[in-house]
């Protein structure tokens, strides 16, 4: 189904009771997560699937809010199976799970992501979620190892070694030490002969304790040194590789190279009153985490990128071209709450003859839910004096100009129109009961 049958299919005669319920409870309610929860499910199984997911994911932000991620997340889920690959959703889930501890099930559904393919446009816009989600994932090594996966296929061999050196004292911690090793014999691979490549994987061995591999791999590095008659630096090198099999642990080192360690093992075997003094310790305060509204903001920008990319698709593929879509897309946008978007449909659909009554009509209902009184009474005059109403028709716009009179004080107005109507037909609404109160 195209997306323009989808907009025409809005409003089957089974289902009017059942969205005007739901739209109610929203308007009623605009703050009510579970109303537009609702009414978001209800809207994917009628097919309007962009609606339906601008609802829920309304009710995601408002349920976050609320303290209540756990619904946020079961919201979130529903949302990505109907839009399994958009990366702000995603992304947004995998905080959330990682917010609430479920760091086994955040790292989850990031491997899903990750493994699923066509869902990044490039490779660029992989590494930015994966940065994106080690922010949500301080203390997993996969994010950084999912990034040294992109590097290394793109020969990027010194980058993909930079993230996994970030990755392997939490790869021991998360006891994810086997995929960590496995990428790290890739990039040994990768690298052949390079020595420059083989000697921080050497030390990247050590870190995660696997000081076997990381002594022969160093010890193949100290031979390729003496080959090319560097005696005095190969000497070094054996300086540094006897301490470590004399016990030196490395592991919580930060050096990756024979020169840096040298440098290490120097400063811990010089005599203490020869030691650098310690530079003073920074007692400036750690910047504070964003707070919790800058996350709710960039939720509200998700939701505000899903109706813009919305009204980009009716332009394109409605524009001008069919009212009855845009008159049908403005009562969506009415019940979503979206007022001025509303306005807009609906001035669009005036301008077909058909359809002006009925799009005034909504058209003045939509600028008395945002106070505009003015602009409501203006859209119900040019309907009056357009000269094209009778009958019924005619009485039901005077009385929701009456209506909206009373609504902003000019009472004296109103009721002008009230007893006229009641004149004509007593038993119209519920004019009755208006007249009996203006003669009390």
């Amino acid at each position: 189904m195209g997306f323009l049958d989808s907009i025409k299919k809005m409003f089957p005669s089974k289902e009017g009771e059942n969205r005007a319920s739901l739209s109610k409870r929203v308007q009623a309610s605009p703050q009510d997560p579970q109303a537009r929860q609702k009414l978001g499910i209800y809207l994917l199984r009628q097919g309007e699937v962009v609606e339906g997911l601008d609802q829920l994911a309304r009710a995601a932000v408002m349920y976050e809010k609320d303290g209540f991620a756990g619904k946020a997340v079961a919201v979130l889920r529903h949302i990505i199976k109907h839009d399994p690959g958009n990366l702000d959703f995603l992304r947004w889930l995998i905080r959330l799970l990682a917010q609430e501890g479920l760091t086994a099930d955040a790292q989850r559904e990031l491997e899903n992501v990750i493994a699923r393919q066509g869902v990044f446009p490039s490779e660029e816009q992989k590494l930015e979620f994966l940065r994106q989600a080690g922010e949500s994932l301080p203390k997993s090594p996969l994010p950084s190892l999912f990034i040294a996966d992109i590097l290394r296929s793109q020969r990027k061999l010194h980058e993909a070694i930079n993230e996994m050196k970030k990755a392997a004292l939490l790869a021991v911690s998360s006891r994810m030490v086997s995929e960590f090793t496995e990428r790290l014999s890739s990039v040994v691979t990768a690298a052949g002969d390079d020595a420059e490549i083989l000697e921080p994987c050497g030390f990247l061995w050590l870190k995660v304790g696997m000081n076997a591999e990381g002594l022969s791999l160093l010890s193949q590095v100290v031979e390729k040194t003496r080959d090319r008659g560097d005696l005095k630096e190969a000497y070094g090198m054996e300086r540094v590789l006897s301490a470590i099999r004399e016990g030196w642990d490395t592991a919580p080192m930060e050096f990756l190279t024979f020169a840096d360690a040298a440098r290490t093992l120097d400063e811990l075997a010089a005599p203490a009153e020869t030691q650098p003094e310690a530079p003073p310790a920074d007692t400036t305060e750690p910047a504070p985490p964003p707070g919790e509204e800058s996350a709710y903001r960039e939720e509200e920008s998700i939701v505000k990128d899903a109706l813009s990319r919305l009204q980009a698709k009716v332009e394109e593929e409605i524009g001008e071209s069919d009212p009855d879509a845009r008159y049908n897309l403005g009562i969506a946008f009415k019940e979503m709450g979206l007022l001025d978007e509303a306005i807009g449909e609906f001035t669009h659909a005036r301008r077909k003859p058909e359809l002006f009554v009925a799009a005034s009509s909504l058209l003045a209902d939509t600028f008395a839910a945002k106070e505009d009184f003015p602009a409501a009474l203006a859209a119900l005059d040019e309907l009056l004096v357009a000269g094209i109403l009778a009958g019924e028709e005619l009485r039901n716009v005077r009385y929701h100009k009456a209506v909206i009179l009373s609504k902003c004080g000019k009472e004296e107005q109103a009721k002008e129109i009230f007893l006229s109507i009641y004149e004509e037909a007593p038993q119209y609404m519920d004019v009755a009961s208006r007249v009996e109160r203006f003669r009390r």
